[in-house]
């Protein structure tokens, strides 16, 4: 063994320390997986499960992700509590948890006392939670220029200013081109001048001072993207999640996704129209849908149907009548007023209240004409704009304009398909997407307001816009069958690919982020078909077929077709990658069979946790208005959200703050020992996990939440009823009302889940073409992609995001 000098061992550990002191450097700045001028590309699946593509890319299925795994990265990617989309996409975005971001769920808990939502003191109630709802100032927003001038400013000072430039324009043209004399290039000039004041006096007046109920994005914490373009990183970013009404950046282009309304404010309205004999409410009321949506009974007269498609509210109309009446009332506060003068304002208050409480339930609206053609057709048109379809049929889009009045209109476009032609007639008519091209100036869907309508040209044709896009809900409903659900995800998917491919080609960006929710929309109908165990599996509608992508499959092999897809995508994006470019593939949750509802207000009930109020006599599920607040400890409602009766939180609390933590522990404890008492499943476990989530968000938004957080095993959900707060009541032989059972099969064609399953059992896809570790050689968790997208393009990770980068 050669011997070192005496000071070879003080220069060796000088050096181990040298090398040791920059490696803690380096971590400490986010050492980046990739060069830092490489390229980040981000690719969200929603829904995409890492159990699922796993058994398929064992089955030769997903060949690019398989690629990826070989290469690089394939794990399972952990998710939030709860994992919901808005919840996890947006914990994803952020790289901070729901109690930081402030969305906790889809559905969360209010407290109302007198009708005003308060922090505490309240009775409790269901509300969205993913949005929020607010009157805005149109002088406050980003609106066309001749809208911001007149919004901001005096009509009086608008009006002067307009006749003054308009007289100005026209003496210099009758002067200088016409060589009139100056008086009479004068005269005519004022004359003019006049007549563009008394239009801009006119304009000014069809300009209302708030836009109403425009939907809101809660999300309290900025992006990663947001981060990235302030650093100076062209930044593209398609489809995001919770991603609207936020503030825009030099550097971001941005189209929203999941969260945006429809063109009517609302979330996803459809319709149909039918001569079916057993619908009987008729336009402009018809009968609402159970999850959404209304369906019309219309009648042929000869050889066609006249009816109206209806868009928004006219809130113009509402402000401008609005005005009169605060104008009236002003009057109306003269003490000096005559009564003869009094009587007469208030004669004409009482109309213009009548007139607004009508507007209220009134839908600006547009001609719809179904003439019969041939024996096989129809020519459906919508405002004068005919389509010739056949049954079963999808027609092209519909360009629709809703005036409100003549200065704002809302710009829409729809499909349309022909159900039936033969008798009874069913026509569904989709949502009504604001147009991409020239979306309502209140309510943007992209950032900047103008990237929409840069797309639409980019790919030649509009594009669905409603966050919830593809018809879950009809089909939901039982009111459209699979076949139909499956040709509107590949629409869906063809438009969302045509945007990918065109920023790939473009490659204007260092970040590209692209979020497809096709596979979450699929798992979540398609569930009944692929698993036999499903209450509601069928064999032979399981063995139906259909075309999808080209692709003969039955409805049985619909969820692997999607993930088919999904790698084909992948497949793209891998060849347009350079050697220092880095692909994050990403889901914010994954999926679940749902074969079981769990009430969990019966659960509390049965607990001896939740107590009804004597004398009930109701059959049906009702909802917390019949507990009994001052013998009750706890109530459920939202997807998985337990609440404490809290003393001083709860209009009617019980449960002392000092108790709260035991009586959590006493519930957790009961419900991870819950077990499923029907013979055919007699013990099988329920609940995996049940989360106080006081011990692990605590932020400043924790609030929002729920008190624990239920997991439930594989298979089992929360019930539809508990999402609202209800509680599932059976009669007794002596005509009371008493809790039901608490377990009841899913016979809903929405049959797969994740909402309110233990996390564990619904991981993500996270893939990457470079090879990225978690920490200590855990599984990555989607707060970790934030950070590690920053750290690949040498941004500085900011101090709110709560973990490190992946290495």
């Amino acid at each position: 063994m050669t011997s070192l000098p005496p000071h070879a061992p003080r220069r060796r550990g000088a050096l181990l320390v040298l090398l040791c002191a920059l490696a803690v450097s380096t971590v400490s700045a986010g050492s980046p997986a990739a060069p830092v001028d490489g390229r980040v590309i981000v690719l969200g699946f929603d829904g995409g499960d890492h159990r699922t593509a796993r058994e398929l890319m064992d089955g030769g299925q997903m060949p690019n992700l398989q690629a990826l795994a070989d290469a690089g990265t394939f794990a399972p990617l952990g998710t939030t509590f709860s994992a919901e989309s808005p919840v996890a996409w947006c914990s994803l975005n952020t790289g901070q948890d729901p109690s930081y971001t402030g969305v906790p769920g889809f559905v969360g808990r209010v407290l109302t006392r007198g009708g005003e939502r308060v922090r505490a003191g309240g009775m409790p109630g269901p509300a969205p939670a993913h949005q929020g709802r607010e009157d805005r100032r149109v002088a406050d927003m980003e609106a066309p220029a001749v809208i911001a001038l007149l919004s901001r400013h005096d009509p009086l000072v608008v009006t002067a200013a307009a006749a003054l430039v308009t007289a100005l324009l026209f003496f210099g043209a009758f002067k200088v081109l016409l060589r009139m004399r100056a008086p009479l290039a004068g005269v005519l000039a004022l004359i003019l001048g006049g007549t563009g004041g008394f239009g801009a006096r006119v304009a000014a007046g069809y300009v209302p001072e708030v836009v109403p109920d425009i939907v809101t994005n809660p999300t309290e914490v900025p992006a990663f993207w947001d981060a990235a373009a302030e650093a100076g990183v062209p930044t593209v970013v398609l489809d995001a999640a919770m991603s609207w009404d936020r503030p825009g950046s030099e550097n971001l282009r941005l189209l929203a996704g999941l969260g945006l309304p429809d063109s009517r404010g609302s979330n996803g309205d459809w319709f149909i129209y039918t001569t079916d004999d057993l619908e009987m409410d008729r336009p402009p009321k018809g009968r609402a849908g159970l999850t959404a949506g209304t369906v019309f009974r219309v009648d042929w007269q000869k050889d066609a149907i006249e009816t109206q498609v209806f868009g928004p509210r006219n809130f113009c109309e509402i402000d401008r009548i609005q005005g009169e009446i605060d104008a009236l009332d002003e009057e109306l506060s003269d003490n000096t007023l005559g009564w003869k003068e009094g009587e007469r304002l208030r004669t004409a208050k009482t109309a213009l209240v009548e007139e607004l409480e009508a507007l209220d339930d009134e839908r600006v609206s547009l001609p719809l004409v179904i003439r019969r053609q041939g024996e096989d057709e129809v020519v459906v048109s919508i405002d004068g704009k005919g389509q010739v379809l056949g049954e079963g049929e999808w027609s092209d889009w519909y360009h629709l304009s809703f005036e409100l009045n003549p200065l704002i209109k809302v710009h829409a476009v729809t499909r349309v398909n022909v159900m039936s032609l033969d008798e009874p007639l069913r026509l569904f008519v989709s949502m009504l997407e604001s147009d991409p091209a020239d979306p309502p100036f209140w309510q943007p869907i992209s950032s900047p307001p103008g990237y929409s309508a840069e797309l639409a040209r980019a790919l030649g044709t509009p594009f669905e816009t409603f966050g919830w896009a593809c018809i879950t809900m009809p089909f939901k409903d039982d009111l459209i069958d699979p076949v139909m659900f499956m040709e509107d995800i590949e629409f869906t998917l063809k438009w969302r690919e045509g945007l990918l491919v065109d920023a790939l080609e473009k490659g204007d960006w260092r970040l590209l982020m692209s979020v497809f929710s096709t596979p979450d929309r699929v798992q979540h109908m398609m569930y009944q078909f692929y698993d036999p165990e499903h209450p509601m599996y069928d064999e032979e509608a399981a063995s139906r077929r259909m075309t999808f992508f080209g692709e003969e499959i039955e409805l049985r092999e619909a969820i692997p077709a999607i993930y088919r897809q999904v790698d084909r995508l992948i497949g793209i994006v891998r060849e347009a990658l350079g050697p220092d470019d880095t692909l994050l593939i990403c889901a914010d949750h994954g999926f679940q069979s749902f074969r079981h509802q769990f009430h969990v207000n019966n659960w509390l009930a049965e607990k001896g946790y939740l107590v009804l109020r004597e004398g009930v006599t109701s059959a049906y599920r009702r909802s917390l208005m019949y507990v009994d607040w001052s013998r009750t400890k706890a109530y459920a409602l939202g997807l998985g959200m337990v609440y404490l009766n809290l003393e001083g939180r709860e209009a009617q609390g019980i449960v002392k703050p000092e108790d709260a933590p035991a009586l959590l522990a006493q519930i957790r404890r009961e419900l991870l020992a819950a077990t499923d008492p029907r013979p055919e499943f007699a013990g099988r476990r329920v609940v995996d996990e049940a989360t106080i989530l006081g011990e692990v968000h605590h932020g400043p938004f924790a609030h929002r939440e729920g008190d624990l957080m239920i997991g439930f095993a594989p298979t089992y959900r929360v019930s539809w009823g508990t999402t609202l707060g209800d509680i599932r009541l059976k009669r007794t032989p002596d005509g009371r009302s008493v809790p039901g059972d608490v377990f009841q099969p899913n016979n809903k064609n929405w049959s797969g889940g994740h909402v309110s399953v233990a996390p564990a059992n619904v991981a993500g896809i996270f893939a990457s073409n470079r090879a990225i570790a978690g920490p200590n050689g855990a599984a990555p968790h989607l707060l970790d992609i934030a950070p590690t997208v920053l750290d690949l393009l040498g941004v500085a990770v900011p101090d709110e995001m709560q973990r490190a980068p992946l290495e």
